[in-house]
């Protein structure tokens, strides 16, 4: 290659980039580079980038097999580095069942989250906390900010539309980088029809990233009026599933998750 000249891995970036129909900024947030890297990267002026930055980005364009294994054949050809695809799928189709094992193996109230915030998976406790027993039976695929925003689950949780803001202004904020997505723009569709939603996502402005853990009160029909600390756990590197456990925030709160074995 001749220097100056964009290689077949800087075109295939580019190609499978406007393919889905992303700016070079978009992709930079979503791969945590510089937009600066990715346009040096575009017009092959990066000659040498890591195999992590390949992935990367192999990963926020939702690469198909066919066209990740091109994308890492041109970067072999690039690099001299090879990128073991198998290895590389098999660690991603590992991390569901990962958030599932934590999630069912904590004795906390916890629940997964996919990247769009689907709950992926509760445990029983969490269930029992957020009594939502009633909701899971009506769909197999409830949406975090769909529960919250229910009319009949918004009377049980104390200082609702602080909660709401909070929660929205996170979302939006963890998914600035996926928004050019279908299925993004189908849920914020969906999204927008709930009772406040709309009022809520006009008035909140994620500015910076979220603070780790925040306190919620929920007045639960049984156990009374129980006050909340999240506890969120991000799988490094990987944007797919968080997991969300619900830890006693008072003295009052310990002595009931006592009392429930939690």
């Amino acid at each position: 290659m001749l220097k100056g000249e964009a290689s077949n891995f800087a075109h295939l970036v580019a190609h499978y980039r406007q393919q889905r129909g992303m700016s070079q900024g978009q992709l930079a947030q979503a791969t945590r580079l510089s937009r600066t890297y990715v346009y040096h990267l575009e017009t092959g002026q990066r000659t040498h980038p890591s195999q992590q930055v390949a992935q990367n980005i192999a990963r926020a364009l939702e690469l198909r097999r066919e066209e990740r294994q091109q994308l890492y054949e041109a970067y072999q050809d690039l690099t001299g580095q090879l990128i073991d695809i198998d290895l590389f799928e098999s660690t991603l189709l590992d991390l569901g069942d990962l958030a599932n094992l934590l999630v069912q193996k904590t004795s906390y109230p916890s629940h997964s989250l996919d990247r769009l915030w689907y709950l992926h998976a509760w445990n029983e406790a969490a269930v029992q906390l957020f009594e939502t027993e009633a909701e899971m039976e009506k769909s197999e695929r409830l949406h975090l900010l769909g529960l919250v925003f229910n009319p009949a689950m918004r009377r049980r949780f104390r200082g609702w539309e602080h909660l709401a803001r909070r929660l929205v202004s996170d979302f939006m904020y963890n998914t600035r980088t996926i928004t050019h997505l279908p299925e993004y723009k189908a849920l914020w569709r969906s999204l927008r029809e709930l009772s406040e939603f709309k009022r809520i996502s006009t008035i909140v402005y994620p500015r910076s990233k979220p603070a780790p853990s925040f306190v919620f009160q929920v007045q639960h029909s049984r156990l009374g009026l129980i006050t909340l600390r999240t506890a969120t756990t991000v799988f490094t590197g990987i944007n797919s599933y968080s997991m969300v456990s619900y830890v006693p925030g008072d003295q009052q709160t310990l002595d009931i998750y006592r009392r429930q074995g939690w």
